[in-house]
C-alpha cells in the first residue's frame, strides 16, 4: 500500500523555487538578493537526494516482485518520457519550422541534437546546462535516467550491506573524483560520475530507515548540526571556489533536510513543510522545473525587463499556468497507465520495517513505515 507524504511534495517545492529563482533572477539584475540566488543550483542536489531516498525505497520493497524491472522502467518512463519529448519534439522539430533563424540558434546552442533523446546531453553536449531554453536543464534529467538504469539492476541483486558499501563509497570518492577532474579542466557540473553522490546519499537514507533497527530520534541533532555546518561549509567552499567540496556540504544538507521533514518534531517546521502552497508546488515540480525557463524568455522577448519586479512575478505566474496545464492534460492521464505496472508483492519481499519507536512519530510517518515511499516522480 502506497502513502503520501506532503512533507516530500513540500521539499520538492522548496527545491523547485530556489531553482527558478537562481535561473531567473540573473536575468533581473537590478532586483535584491542577487548573490543569494546564485547559490540556488544547490537545489538541483536536494532534487537528487529525494530522488534517490524515493526510488530506492520503491525499488527496496518491490525487489522481489514478479515483474520487477519491467513495472520499474515503464513506470520511470510514464513518468518521465511524455513532458520530456514534447519538449524535444516542440525545440528540434516545430521551432525550427516556424522560425527557422531561432531553430538554427537551437541546433548550435544543443549539438549534438540526437544526444537528448537518448538522455546522454550530460557528457555529449559542451555546456549542457547553457543549452537553449528548456533544454537548459534536462542534464539532470539525463543523470536521472542513468542512475535509474544501474541502480535497479544493483538493488536487485547485492544485498542491504553491499548497498551501504556502494552508496558510502561514492559518496566519500565523489568529491575526490571532482577535485581531480577540476585540476584537468573537466566540468564536473553536469558529470555523472560527478554528480552522483546527492542520488547516493539519498539511497543510504532509504537504506537506513528500512533498517530493524533504526530509531529516528537517534539522528535528529545529528540532523540538525549536518544541516547547518554544511551550510556554513558550503558558502565557504563556494566563496573560495572549491566548488568540488560546495557540492558535498550541498549533499550533505539536502540529506539532512529531507531526513528532517520526515521526522522532526518541531511544530514550526512541520507546520513549513504541510504549507498547502508548497505541497502543491512539489506536486507539479516536474512540469514546473522542465518548463520554467520558456515563460521568462517570452518576458525578456517582449521587454518586461524594464520593470523587473512585474517582469519576474509574470514569469513566474506563467510558469505555474504551464505546469498546471502540463499536468493536467499531460502528466496525469500517463501516470494513470501506471496501475497496468502495479508490482505483483511476493512473500519475503524486502519491504520497510516498522522503526522502533514508531509509536513516537506523527501518524501519516507511523502508517508510511508500512507500505512504500511512492511520490509523484
Amino acid at each position: 500500500m502506497k502513502h503520501k507524504i506532503p512533507q516530500l511534495d513540500a521539499v520538492r517545492g522548496i527545491a523547485i523555487l530556489i531553482v527558478i529563482f537562481h535561473n531567473s533572477l540573473g536575468k533581473f539584475p537590478s532586483l535584491p538578493l542577487q548573490s543569494l540566488a546564485s547559490y540556488g543550483w544547490m537545489g538541483v542536489d536536494l532534487f537528487f537526494v529525494l530522488s534517490g531516498f524515493l526510488i530506492t525505497g520503491i525499488l527496496l520493497d518491490t525487489n522481489l516482485s514478479e515483474g520487477y524491472f519491467k513495472n520499474f522502467y515503464a513506470r520511470r518512463c510514464l513518468r518521465i518520457w511524455p513532458l520530456y519529448f514534447l519538449i524535444l519534439f516542440c525545440m528540434f522539430v516545430v521551432v525550427p519550422l516556424l522560425r527557422p533563424a531561432l531553430g538554427s540558434a537551437v541546433f548550435a546552442r544543443s549539438s549534438p541534437w540526437w544526444a537528448y533523446p537518448f538522455f546522454l546531453q550530460n557528457m555529449l553536449v559542451y555546456h549542457p546546462s547553457s543549452a537553449a531554453g528548456p533544454l537548459g536543464v534536462t542534464w539532470s534529467v539525463a543523470i536521472e535516467e542513468q542512475f535509474y538504469m544501474v541502480w535497479a539492476i544493483a538493488v536487485r541483486y547485492c544485498s542491504y550491506a553491499q548497498l551501504r558499501r556502494l552508496a558510502a563509497s561514492v559518496i566519500c570518492l565523489s568529491p575526490i573524483l571532482r577535485l581531480y577532474l577540476s585540476h584537468h579542466d573537466v566540468s564536473v557540473y553536469s558529470n555523472v560520475f560527478c554528480r552522483l553522490d546527492g542520488l547516493m546519499a539519498g539511497s543510504l537514507l532509504a537504506l537506513l530507515v528500512r533498517s530493524t533497527t533504526f530509531v529516528p530520534s537517534k539522528f535528529l541533532k545529528a540532523a540538525w548540526l549536518s544541516l547547518f555546518v554544511a551550510a556554513l561549509f558550503g558558502f565557504f567552499a563556494e566563496a573560495l571556489h572549491a566548488r568540488w567540496l560546495t557540492f558535498s556540504m550541498s549533499v550533505l544538507a539536502s540529506a539532512a533536510f529531507v531526513y528532517l521533514s520526515l521526522f522532526a518534531t518541531q511544530k514550526w517546521f512541520r507546520w513549513a513543510l504541510t504549507n498547502r502552497c508548497l505541497v502543491y508546488t512539489g506536486g507539479i515540480s516536474y512540469g514546473l522545473y522542465l518548463l520554467h525557463k520558456i515563460p521568462f524568455d517570452m518576458v525578456l522577448l517582449f521587454r518586461l525587463d524594464r520593470y523587473p519586479l512585474l517582469a519576474l512575478l509574470t514569469g513566474l505566474a506563467f510558469t505555474y499556468v504551464l505546469a498546471i496545464l502540463s499536468w493536467n492534460l499531460l502528466e496525469s492521464p500517463f501516470l494513470k497507465l501506471k496501475r497496468y505496472f502495479e508490482p505483483v508483492w511476493t512473500p519475503g519481499g524486502r519491504q520497510m520495517q516498522v522503526v522502533s519507536d514508531a509509536h513516537s512519530l506523527p501518524r501519516p510517518l507511523y502508517s508510511m513505515t508500512n507500505g512504500s515511499f511512492e511520490g509523484p516522480d
